[in-house]
């Protein structure tokens, strides 16, 4: 190997490097969960639901304040209501994907609980698909107007909100429909924080819907190079055309 070989090949790796930076390497987006509440061929609890507000139905019914986990192909036989709806898969069109079945009736409360790693600075989306089977029936022509869910980010220590969404109504029923929220985690945060999915529509006849695919993306942009990195950039790209304009002149094959 020539003497000058080594050097310029540190010279173009910190070149290849820096490059890699200046162009962001765009930073692609990592999950940090997904609830997808599996492929369960019965009926399921799912541990993210609190039981002090929502009532797990292993069978029969699922009325105000019930849910339940299971395949969406035979909904409204095994629940025996005829107002819940058949579907021939989940909302990612797997036959075998099971849902959750939400009757939410009128109480405010939380249907989903759970706490995600988190990073002060990050920005994160949390997203939920949400299928409305019934709506506010007291919005007619039915099958009803449109029903609200919350999504709030909380600190676990205070369960004090974070963030929060706002009320995102459904636009449609018979249709699956997803709700996302974006966020810059505070600097206050710690190394947790905590999601909850919250009914908001006080609705005894109706608010009856499926849920499916709730997850949380980090979506954190690449870093923008600073100016002193940059510089540097360029100070590599000119020592690469110098010492390889030397090498020309002298005749010596450094690479």
């Amino acid at each position: 190997m020539k003497p000058s070989q080594p050097m310029l090949r540190h010279v173009f790796a910190g070149v290849a490097a820096l490059w890699m930076l200046s162009h962001g390497v765009a930073a692609q987006a990592q999950t940090v969960f997904v609830e997808t509440f599996g492929n369960s061929a019965a009926r399921v609890n799912n541990a993210y639901v609190p039981a002090g507000n929502f009532a797990y139905k292993a069978s029969g019914v699922v009325g105000d304040g019930d849910y339940t986990v299971m395949p969406p192909q035979n909904i409204a036989g095994s629940t025996g209501s005829a107002y819940w709806t058949d579907l021939p898969s989940d909302h990612t069109g797997d036959p075998s994907g099971a849902l959750m079945v939400l009757n939410a009736g009128p109480a405010l409360n939380e249907f989903y609980v759970r706490d995600f790693n988190v990073q002060p600075g990050h920005k994160y989306r949390v997203s939920a698909w949400r299928y409305v089977v019934n709506g506010d029936m007291t919005t007619l022509p039915a099958p009803g107007g449109p029903i609200s869910w919350r999504m709030e980010v909380r600190d676990p220590g205070t369960g004090n909100a974070l963030v929060q969404s706002g009320d995102l109504p459904s636009t449609s029923t018979g249709t699956w429909l997803e709700s996302t929220y974006e966020f810059t985690a505070p600097q206050s945060v710690g190394a947790q924080a905590r999601l909850a999915l919250v009914n908001r529509s006080p609705v005894t006849s109706g608010n009856d819907f499926y849920i499916d695919d709730i997850s949380v993306v980090d979506i954190t942009p690449a870093a923008v190079p600073t100016l002193e990195e940059w510089a540097l950039m360029l100070l590599s790209v000119t020592l690469v055309g110098l010492a390889a304009l030397g090498l020309r002149r002298s005749g010596r094959p450094g690479f």
